[in-house]
């Protein structure tokens, strides 16, 4: 968890020269185009060119050409970028420097050389470069370098410092997360960072980072409900899967079933939403939500699987199993068992049948069609020796529900063997 590890808090700023390099060195400079193809023309084609495929040692060697020609300082500036990428620092730093002088308000370059500078460990000259920068232009990049340079000294209450001032001019959850990043991890003042997370969200709303920061925060703090409330928002707000699923396993980890239910009833747009529900509905036995939610499934999907569950708990749940019921459950399974010849389904229809005398020849078919599939089944026997009972056939009732091992014979099974016996013995 990033909260454990401060290694991966994301600070990039602090190395905002590295992103300046992209500027550097992929702003086109405006060579003086003649009608006639010239030779700064092809250098500079040349460079981007080589740029392009990453190659910055040949794009080096071209600028450099380019300036030789011209004594452009553009090039140079070009040149300073390319050598931060291959981190050649001092070369790096003497260029800027040397173009700073002939530019000394470019403030890219001023910046770029503030990052060589706290590369190469000179703090000094790098806080004092900062002086230089903010003395043109305190805007919030600019400020940000400033919090960089003594982040990286770990003078980290002068960093924090910078980083509100930028703030305050510009409402970044980037800079938010920053300033707030440090507070947590290297101030030890979790209070003063879950604040500031808080107000940024109440105020200007919520964002990808800094609502991920705050739900984790949360977590660590044992504040289940907030963590997962942060996540279902995040999901409100980018509609990302990811974010409904950690809201979901927080209440399912945490045992509230309701909150989950709710946030799932109230977001169809949520991944396999209806086969989680299934789960919780089941759970929480209500069975009318589970029925209406099989429906769904069966019509979404034609799985069979869906429409024999709904079937076998329609007749289980039912008080009243009157013939309109019966047949109602016995038409499903019919049509679960043409998609799928599953032993279950042929027993439980099979047994329907059987035990409610609706057709017992037909009845025992779809038992018999159980018991090729799982021939030592102890329910689908005890289904074939009741067929069979209400057939007057009892001793065939005896032969088949006295293969059932004893240790198998539960409280339904003893009860028809009860009754088989005394039949057979009526019979004798």
């Amino acid at each position: 968890m990033w909260l454990k590890n401060k290694k991966v808090i994301v600070l990039a700023s602090f190395l905002s020269f590295l992103i300046l390099v992209g500027c550097l060195s992929r702003v086109p400079t405006q060579p003086s185009f003649n009608q006639t193809f010239n030779q700064e023309d092809e250098w500079i084609m040349k460079a981007y060119d080589a740029l392009d495929n990453n190659d910055e040692k040949a794009a080096k060697a071209y600028f450099q050409e380019a300036y030789n020609l011209t004594k452009n300082k553009s090039y140079l500036k070009e040149i300073v970028g390319i050598l931060v990428i291959q981190r050649d620092f001092e070369e790096a730093k003497t260029l800027a420097l040397e173009y700073l002088k002939q530019n000394p308000k470019d403030e890219e370059v001023r910046a770029a050389l503030i990052g060589i500078l706290t590369s190469l460990k000179d703090f000094s000259n790098a806080q004092k470069e900062t002086e230089i920068l903010l003395a043109q232009s305190d805007n919030p990049q600019n400020l940000e370098i400033a919090s960089s340079v003594f982040f990286l000294q770990k003078e980290y209450q002068k960093s924090v410092r910078f980083l509100e001032k930028a703030y305050a001019l510009e409402k970044s959850a980037e800079i938010l997360d920053k300033w707030a990043s440090i507070e947590l991890l290297f101030l030890n003042n979790k209070t003063k960072a879950i604040q500031l997370y808080e107000t940024h969200h109440r105020l200007y709303g919520l964002t990808g980072i800094t609502g991920e920061k705050l739900g984790a925060i949360y977590l660590d703090e044992g504040r289940y409900k907030e963590a997962a409330k942060v996540y279902e928002k995040l999901f409100d707000e980018f509609g990302e899967q990811i974010y409904a699923k950690r809201a979901l396993e927080i209440y399912f980890k945490t045992n509230l079933l309701d909150l989950a239910q709710k946030f799932l009833e109230s977001h169809s747009n949520i991944e396999t939403s209806d086969e989680i529900l299934l789960e919780i509905y089941r759970t929480k036995k209500e069975n009318t939500k589970l029925i209406t939610t099989l429906q769904r499934l069966y019509l979404k999907t034609q799985n069979p699987d869906y429409l024999a569950w709904e079937a076998m708990l329609l007749y289980e749940t039912t008080p009243k199993k009157n013939r309109k019921v019966l047949t109602e459950v016995a038409k499903k399974l019919k049509e679960a068992i043409v998609l799928k010849a599953d032993a279950l389904y042929y027993n439980y229809l099979g047994y329907l049948l059987i035990d409610h005398d609706m057709n017992l020849k037909e009845g025992l078919e779809y038992v018999q069609k159980a018991l090729e599939k799982e021939p030592e089944n102890p329910y689908y026997l005890d289904s074939l020796a009741w067929g069979y009972y209400k057939l007057k056939d009892c001793l065939q009732a005896q032969e088949v529900i006295e293969k059932i091992p004893q240790k198998e014979r539960v409280e339904e099974i003893l009860e028809h063997y009860d009754l088989i016996l005394k039949c057979q013995k009526g019979k004798q």
